[in-house]
């Protein structure tokens, strides 16, 4: 789908760059919702049911209302694995929001799109220029600043959760990619959400882990669950607009959004270590980005 032609291409950019910087603030906005509910006694599997309930429902009725159910039709059997991945790093990655530091977790979150350029190399035969690889080791070893043991387990814990929930999380955008040709956007959202929805729905009813919810937490949780809708629909609007390569890096306000909430609800303040390791996950990864906008014009050398 392409932009209103009507629309000059330096405000059809712009817009799609605006588009994206609300889809990083809301996706923090539904970090700090995870992290308030937490620390409000619910478990994570509880807010992920609800959330995922929530999420499903609208995307399935506005497939149903607008006709475009048959989007989600064609299945293919990777489909099932990718789900598997995603609602793997969904477990790991709310768990991280509401037990670690708001900046830590969505530093070492942001390695991700680094992972997915490395694992596509090795599993989807894509190619890497010699600086490419360069700025992906760069990059992990940013997240290795953000890990930087401290001796407090309960703080490092949740960091070393959301690490491996980060390598689902790439695992699944690898096989997004590989199936995109095949399975419509909807489908994999939809079936996420349904999959997400099972599995949680069953180890909270299997557990005994829900929670009846108080009066005062009902708005954050429909916040939540409204915040994730609203950021998958901003981020894929926002490629309508302006080419990928050139929207990606602004996702990386997600850190200093997340710092800042971190900071005035918790009174969160990021170690040196933390600080450091952000900065250089996100100058690897919008330096990567850039290389590989300039290796798809041949405007690069193919090192």
């Amino acid at each position: 789908m392409t932009a209103p032609a009507r629309l000059p291409e330096v405000h059809r950019h712009g817009l799609g760059i605006v588009l994206m910087l609300g889809s990083a603030l809301s996706l923090s906005l539904m970090n700090g919702a995870v992290k308030w509910l937490t620390q409000a006694g619910y478990h994570t599997l509880q807010i992920v049911l609800v959330d995922c309930l929530f999420g499903f429902s609208a995307i399935l009725l506005w497939l149903l209302a607008t006709g475009r159910i048959q989007w989600v039709r064609r299945v293919r059997p990777l489909l099932g694995l990718y789900v598997l991945a995603a609602i793997c790093s969904c477990f790991a990655l709310f768990y991280g929001f509401g037990h670690g530091q708001l900046a830590q977790i969505s530093s070492v979150v942001a390695g991700a799109p680094l992972l997915v350029a490395v694992l596509s190399y090795f599993f989807l035969g894509e190619r890497l220029s010699r600086w490419q690889v360069t700025l992906a080791l760069a990059g992990f070893g940013g997240i290795l600043l953000v890990l930087q043991p401290d001796g407090d387990m309960a703080a490092e814990w949740p960091l070393l959760v959301v690490l491996v929930g980060t390598f689902a999380l790439a695992g699944s955008q690898v096989l997004v990619r590989a199936l995109s040709r095949s399975v419509h956007t909807a489908a994999f959202i939809l079936y996420f959400y349904m999959g997400a929805a099972v599995v949680s729905g069953f180890l909270v009813v299997s557990g005994g882990l829900w929670q009846p919810v108080a009066a005062a937490d009902m708005p954050v949780f429909l916040g939540c669950a409204v915040m994730d809708v609203l950021a998958l629909v901003l981020m894929y609007s926002s490629f309508r607009y302006a080419p990928a390569s050139m929207v990606t890096p602004f996702q990386y306000s997600n850190i200093v959004w997340s710092a800042l909430m971190g900071y005035v609800i918790w009174q969160e303040q990021p170690g040196l270590w933390t600080a450091i390791g952000a900065a250089v996950i996100i100058t690897a990864g919008i330096l990567f980005t850039r290389a590989a906008l300039l290796r798809k014009t041949g405007m690069a050398p193919q090192t």
